[in-house]
């Protein structure tokens, strides 16, 4: 697929579970390398593995070096027992701030045996 060069800002928003994220949103992130601003507010479901600071730096912000701009909340929703099981809530929030991210928020919540979330706000004032 082609670039798309005069996507200088860019915000999707979406309320209900997604599955796709891989397929669909990851493939249209990688196409705007002209970005400057992005917001992203996002609730995957049943990827197999949440949305860390090596997916963000790797998947999103090496595809983008123009981006100043980056504010996203995603939850990743897992049916899997283990996802979350060694991953404790000060390292997420040592992932975000060690990478230069401000107003940094992290959780890791379980709802009940079978459904996990990590949830983070994070806001960063890419150097230009």
């Amino acid at each position: 697929m082609n670039d798309l060069p005069s996507v200088k800002c860019f915000s999707l928003i979406c309320y209900r579970r997604i599955n796709n994220y891989d397929e669909k949103i990851l493939p249209l992130l990688h196409r705007m390398t002209y970005l400057e601003k992005l917001t992203l507010y996002l609730s995957i479901e049943n990827r197999g593995r949440f949305i860390d600071n090596s997916h963000i730096q790797n998947e999103i912000l090496l595809y983008m070096p123009r981006l100043h701009s980056f504010t996203f909340y995603i939850s990743t929703y897992d049916d899997t027992d283990d996802l979350f099981r060694y991953v404790p809530n000060q390292d997420i929030q040592r992932i975000v701030t060690n990478n230069g991210y401000q107003q940094c928020m992290a959780n890791i919540i379980k709802y009940n045996s079978s459904r996990q979330a990590v949830e983070s706000t994070t806001e960063k004032a890419l150097e230009q």
